[in-house]
């Protein structure tokens, strides 16, 4: 089986994280294996597939595909036996990305972290302040492109 390519920032057309962003309460441990996992990135191949995520100089950046915007960035630093985060970001330029409260980007990170790059199944997590008769499937396929279970908000009915 051939090796998938690596990502990188010649992959796609991507613009530069904006001067307009917000930390992020973000913090995670990397064994050897999910690093290097996760230094190979992800390349969409087809329409839904909405993330381009690759790894630059101790930095991995989350870009939507379509646009070509950066919307994550988090840093990474050796520590002890693995890698832990340094720093997380968020882009916060109202004009290029609707950022909800840190605590749920955090959360929709580390489901991209889990999901796209690791290659696990872990739930998706519905923002509390999604509409009540939004279908939560649609919106997690807007956001993630994939079709992972979602999280039902407690407030929500569970036929969404």
């Amino acid at each position: 089986m051939t090796e998938p390519p690596k990502a990188n920032r010649d992959s796609w057309q991507v613009l530069p994280m904006p001067a307009l962003k917000s930390r992020l309460p973000f913090a995670r441990e990397f064994n050897d294996e999910e690093y290097a996992q996760a230094s190979v990135g992800v390349i969409p191949r087809k329409m839904e597939d909405k993330w381009l995520i690759f790894l630059e100089d101790d930095w991995l950046l989350f870009y939507r595909s379509w646009t070509g915007i950066c919307i994550y960035q988090i840093r990474i630093s050796r520590s002890g036996d693995g890698y832990s985060i340094a720093e997380a970001w968020v882009n916060n330029d109202r004009n290029e990305y609707r950022a909800r409260d840190g605590g749920y980007e955090a959360e929709l990170l580390a489901f991209l972290i889990e999901n796209l790059l690791l290659g696990k199944k872990s739930a998706f997590p519905l923002p509390a302040d999604l509409r009540p008769d939004a279908p939560a499937g649609l919106y997690q396929h807007h956001v993630s492109g994939s079709g992972y279970p979602e999280r039902v908000v407690p407030e929500r009915d569970e036929e969404n």
